[in-house]
Protein backbone atom coordinates (compact mmCIF):
# COMPACT_ATOMS: atom_id res chain seq x y z
CA UNK A 1 0.00 0.00 0.00
CA UNK A 2 1.33 2.99 -1.10
CA UNK A 3 2.30 6.50 1.28
CA UNK A 4 -0.47 9.95 0.71
CA UNK A 5 1.45 12.59 -0.64
CA UNK A 6 1.66 15.75 1.51
CA UNK A 7 -1.04 18.12 0.41
CA UNK A 8 0.40 20.73 -1.43
CA UNK A 9 -2.68 23.04 -2.93
CA UNK A 10 -2.29 26.15 -3.52
CA UNK A 11 -5.20 28.17 -3.33
CA UNK A 12 -4.22 31.09 -6.11
CA UNK A 13 -4.56 28.34 -8.23
CA UNK A 14 -8.36 28.36 -8.03
CA UNK A 15 -9.70 30.69 -11.01
CA UNK A 16 -13.00 31.83 -11.08
CA UNK A 17 -14.97 33.93 -13.35
CA UNK A 18 -15.81 35.04 -17.09
CA UNK A 19 -13.69 35.02 -20.37
CA UNK A 20 -13.57 37.30 -23.17
CA UNK A 21 -13.85 35.24 -26.17
CA UNK A 22 -12.64 36.41 -29.52
CA UNK A 23 -12.87 34.49 -32.79
CA UNK A 24 -11.18 35.10 -36.53
CA UNK A 25 -10.02 38.55 -34.73
CA UNK A 26 -13.63 39.26 -33.85
CA UNK A 27 -14.41 40.15 -30.03
CA UNK A 28 -18.10 38.36 -29.31
CA UNK A 29 -19.19 40.40 -26.49
CA UNK A 30 -19.96 39.53 -23.54
CA UNK A 31 -21.00 35.49 -22.32
CA UNK A 32 -23.88 34.55 -19.22
CA UNK A 33 -24.01 32.69 -16.44
CA UNK A 34 -19.94 31.95 -16.36
CA UNK A 35 -20.90 29.41 -19.56
CA UNK A 36 -17.63 29.41 -21.09
CA UNK A 37 -15.96 25.76 -21.02
CA UNK A 38 -13.41 23.58 -22.25
CA UNK A 39 -13.89 19.67 -22.93
CA UNK A 40 -11.07 17.28 -24.17
CA UNK A 41 -12.40 14.01 -24.25
CA UNK A 42 -9.71 11.08 -24.90
CA UNK A 43 -10.62 8.10 -26.08
CA UNK A 44 -7.88 4.74 -25.93
CA UNK A 45 -7.46 0.68 -27.12
CA UNK A 46 -5.92 -1.76 -25.56
CA UNK A 47 -3.77 -4.05 -27.05
CA UNK A 48 -4.56 -7.50 -26.16
CA UNK A 49 -2.49 -10.37 -27.37
CA UNK A 50 -4.08 -13.90 -27.85
CA UNK A 51 -1.84 -15.10 -25.35
CA UNK A 52 -2.77 -13.09 -22.74
CA UNK A 53 -5.68 -11.80 -20.69
CA UNK A 54 -4.03 -8.36 -19.42
CA UNK A 55 -2.83 -5.23 -21.96
CA UNK A 56 0.21 -4.57 -23.14
CA UNK A 57 -0.17 -1.46 -24.10
CA UNK A 58 -3.29 1.38 -24.27
CA UNK A 59 -2.77 3.63 -26.84
CA UNK A 60 -5.00 7.01 -27.35
CA UNK A 61 -6.67 6.33 -30.25
CA UNK A 62 -9.03 9.28 -30.51
CA UNK A 63 -9.56 13.19 -28.91
CA UNK A 64 -12.63 15.45 -29.35
CA UNK A 65 -11.80 19.12 -27.60
CA UNK A 66 -14.82 21.76 -27.73
CA UNK A 67 -15.27 24.76 -26.19
CA UNK A 68 -19.27 25.26 -25.15
CA UNK A 69 -20.36 28.93 -24.15
CA UNK A 70 -23.50 31.20 -24.23
CA UNK A 71 -22.88 34.89 -26.02
CA UNK A 72 -25.13 37.30 -24.41
CA UNK A 73 -25.23 39.17 -26.82
CA UNK A 74 -27.48 37.58 -29.73
CA UNK A 75 -26.63 40.08 -32.69
CA UNK A 76 -26.42 39.84 -36.55
CA UNK A 77 -22.83 39.76 -36.26
CA UNK A 78 -22.45 37.10 -33.65
CA UNK A 79 -25.28 35.20 -35.95
CA UNK A 80 -22.94 35.00 -39.43
CA UNK A 81 -19.80 33.38 -37.29
CA UNK A 82 -21.79 30.31 -37.53
CA UNK A 83 -22.32 27.95 -40.98
CA UNK A 84 -24.76 29.13 -43.24
CA UNK A 85 -25.76 32.72 -41.74
CA UNK A 86 -24.80 35.73 -43.87
CA UNK A 87 -26.50 39.10 -42.82
CA UNK A 88 -28.45 37.50 -40.02
CA UNK A 89 -30.35 34.91 -42.63
CA UNK A 90 -29.89 31.30 -42.34
CA UNK A 91 -29.15 29.76 -45.94
CA UNK A 92 -28.44 25.89 -46.12
CA UNK A 93 -25.04 24.76 -44.39
CA UNK A 94 -25.27 21.35 -45.51
CA UNK A 95 -22.43 20.37 -46.91
CA UNK A 96 -19.85 22.68 -45.21
CA UNK A 97 -16.58 21.95 -44.06
CA UNK A 98 -16.19 22.62 -40.40
CA UNK A 99 -12.70 22.15 -40.59
CA UNK A 100 -12.22 24.20 -44.25
CA UNK A 101 -13.61 26.84 -41.85
CA UNK A 102 -12.18 26.84 -38.74
CA UNK A 103 -10.76 29.73 -37.71
CA UNK A 104 -9.05 30.88 -34.42
CA UNK A 105 -10.32 31.09 -31.32
CA UNK A 106 -9.08 32.90 -27.68
CA UNK A 107 -10.53 32.95 -24.26
CA UNK A 108 -8.97 35.65 -21.79
CA UNK A 109 -10.19 35.04 -18.55
CA UNK A 110 -11.33 38.36 -17.12
CA UNK A 111 -10.30 37.56 -13.37
CA UNK A 112 -6.92 39.19 -12.47
CA UNK A 113 -6.23 36.04 -10.59
CA UNK A 114 -6.03 33.86 -13.50
CA UNK A 115 -2.96 34.46 -16.00
CA UNK A 116 -4.30 32.26 -18.24
CA UNK A 117 -4.65 32.69 -22.15
CA UNK A 118 -6.26 29.80 -24.52
CA UNK A 119 -5.59 29.64 -27.85
CA UNK A 120 -7.01 27.23 -30.20
CA UNK A 121 -5.93 27.30 -33.92
CA UNK A 122 -8.33 25.96 -35.56
CA UNK A 123 -12.10 26.19 -34.20
CA UNK A 124 -15.93 25.99 -36.16
CA UNK A 125 -18.93 27.03 -34.09
CA UNK A 126 -21.91 25.64 -33.80
CA UNK A 127 -25.08 26.61 -33.03
CA UNK A 128 -26.74 23.63 -30.06
CA UNK A 129 -29.54 25.65 -27.67
CA UNK A 130 -32.32 27.97 -28.62
CA UNK A 131 -32.97 31.34 -28.59
CA UNK A 132 -34.89 31.73 -25.64
CA UNK A 133 -37.70 34.39 -25.00
CA UNK A 134 -38.12 34.86 -21.27
CA UNK A 135 -39.28 37.40 -18.66
CA UNK A 136 -36.31 36.28 -16.20
CA UNK A 137 -33.69 34.84 -18.21
CA UNK A 138 -31.40 37.03 -20.67
CA UNK A 139 -31.62 35.68 -24.20
CA UNK A 140 -28.56 33.93 -25.61
CA UNK A 141 -26.79 32.25 -28.23
CA UNK A 142 -25.28 28.76 -27.10
CA UNK A 143 -22.58 27.24 -29.09
CA UNK A 144 -19.89 25.04 -29.32
CA UNK A 145 -16.47 25.40 -30.92
CA UNK A 146 -15.36 22.26 -32.39
CA UNK A 147 -11.52 22.64 -31.95
CA UNK A 148 -9.16 20.66 -34.66
CA UNK A 149 -5.38 20.10 -34.64
CA UNK A 150 -3.64 22.93 -36.68
CA UNK A 151 -1.59 20.18 -38.80
CA UNK A 152 -0.31 16.54 -38.49
CA UNK A 153 1.26 16.50 -35.37
CA UNK A 154 0.38 20.19 -34.77
CA UNK A 155 -1.38 21.68 -31.47
CA UNK A 156 -5.03 21.81 -31.03
CA UNK A 157 -4.67 24.36 -27.64
CA UNK A 158 -2.20 26.91 -26.46
CA UNK A 159 -2.21 27.73 -23.08
CA UNK A 160 -0.39 30.64 -22.47
CA UNK A 161 0.08 33.56 -19.42
CA UNK A 162 -1.28 36.88 -20.23
CA UNK A 163 1.51 39.77 -21.40
CA UNK A 164 1.69 42.44 -18.71
CA UNK A 165 0.54 45.78 -19.13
Amino acid sequence: MGNPVEFAGNASDLHLGPASVTYNGKNLGYTLNDSVSIQIEQESTEILPDQSSLPVKDIITGMTLNVTMTLGEVTTANLDILPGFSGGTLSDPMGTDLLTEAKELILYPLSDGDPNVYTFPKASPMMTGPIQFARTTPQGLELNFKCYFDSAGGTALTVSQKSAE
